[in-house]
């Protein structure tokens, strides 16, 4: 077990006991949560330096706030079953995870569940080999000539940060990008810029002054192997490793409201599997966003009218007419549009559900535009299937797709005579 480098392992040391359980902090209500001596007084250290008004501080509650979280009669929302065990669970959060059980006991007077904490583990050691979601800050380094590369920090980020030209209000958000598929790190890093500045290269000339910060979520080995998954996965449930990594940005979401930061958060391909099932995560939380928060799907890989109804119930700001971007791939068609018929379904939706009186009539000629434009988005003729084709292809569809040309533009460049 590892402390985070932010939470000072001394003061936690100071505050650590050596024998026996007990209870944490005697409640007035709900279930009485019990941990080894050593766990106890780590939480009492973790209280007391969530009381400091800092990064650290905000840490520390997260964990804290996250065991009290134990003591309701339901599981929390958050929380999952460990494999092979109905009364083991745990918590995972930024940074740390929060292994316990359920024990049923009587007292004498009435049958009541108490939590046992088994372990808290600090999960930076695994974030630090990019082998856990987590946030990374990348910024541009330039080399040669006009030659360049992203690159990210020497170690993740347990917070969301703001300073310089960030500063994190309505006319400077954080833009946080989130990776699908990618053979590693460095290789994510470099292919979010281009969907972050919609392949405006103004935009992206700015953002390579002020960098970014990236989401990463782990892939499967080998950038053509987690690119095809995309393709192999489509219409399955979420996988662990997803729905871990929902529950780590989602964290980092209700960070960001807790904080009242603006945010942009942008994923591609299937990092808007991890993004919706985070949305959803905040509004079993009941959480509002209150217009402080949105989002950008490019490429995406699932359902777009499902992160649509999302983002409009828990709050996010939905006044960009175009909050999505994709290439005529199999994944894109299927997964994300769902062969247009998405575009017709959000179009109605609004329409029915969220149009005011004046702008009713705008609407309207929404639903009847992406109607017609179903038929279109149908590949029929050698044409348009060789264009789905090349945009089905991982390596070519990494950059934003400013027009359908552009995966045939980037399978001449890896030709041997455009060298």
């Amino acid at each position: 077990m590892r402390i985070p480098p932010t939470i000072r392992s001394d003061i936690l040391e100071h505050f650590e006991c050596n024998i026996g359980a007990k209870l944490f902090a005697q409640p007035e209500c709900g279930r009485r949560i019990f941990a080894s001596n050593k766990l106890a007084g780590m939480l009492e250290g973790l209280q007391k330096i969530s009381r400091i008004p800092s990064n650290e501080g905000y840490h520390a509650l997260t964990v804290i706030s996250a065991v009290n979280s134990l003591r309701g009669s339901a599981a929390p929302l958050h929380s999952f079953l460990k494999n092979g065990s109905a009364t083991r669970r745990c918590i995972a959060g930024a940074g740390f995870e929060i292994e316990y059980e359920l024990h049923r006991v009587y007292d004498g007077r009435a049958p009541q569940t108490d939590v046992g904490i088994v372990d808290i583990r600090f999960t930076q050691d695994e974030a630090d080999e990019a082998d856990r979601a987590a946030l990374w800050d990348i910024e541009w380094v330039s080399l040669e000539g006009d030659r360049g590369e992203w690159k990210p920090n020497d170690e993740p980020s347990l917070f969301l940060k703001t300073g310089g030209e960030v500063r994190g209000d309505e006319g400077s958000p954080l833009k946080i990008g989130i990776n699908g598929y990618s053979a590693r790190l460095e290789h994510a890093a470099s292919i979010l810029p281009s969907h972050i500045a919609r392949g405006d290269q103004v935009a992206l000339k700015k953002l390579k002054s002020r960098g970014y910060t990236l989401f990463y979520v782990p892939q499967g080995k080998g950038a053509v192997k987690a690119g095809w998954r995309c393709t192999k996965n489509l219409g399955r449930a979420a996988t662990e490793e997803d729905i871990l990594a929902a529950r780590i940005l989602a964290g980092h979401m209700k960070e960001a409201h807790d904080k009242g930061l603006y945010v942009e958060w942008i994923s591609h391909r299937g990092g808007s599997k991890v993004l919706t099932k985070a949305m959803e995560q905040l509004e079993l939380w009941h959480i509002n966003l209150q217009g402080k928060q949105k989002i950008f799907l490019s490429d995406a890989t699932s359902s777009q009218y499902l992160a649509d109804e999302i983002r409009r119930r828990i709050g996010m700001n939905t006044s960009d007419t175009k909050w999505f971007n994709s290439t005529p791939g199999v994944a894109q068609l299927i997964g994300g549009s769902n062969l247009g018929l998405t575009d017709v379904a959000i179009s109605l939706n609004v329409l029915v559900n969220h149009a005011e009186q004046e702008g009713r009539n705008d609407a309207v000629v929404d639903v009847v535009r992406h109607a017609a434009g179903v038929v279109k988005k149908i590949p029929s003729g050698s044409s348009a299937l060789l264009t789905m084709l090349f945009a089905s292809i991982p390596s070519l569809t990494e950059t934003y797709n400013t027009d359908n040309s552009v995966p045939f533009k980037q399978l001449l460049k890896k030709l041997p005579f455009s060298r």
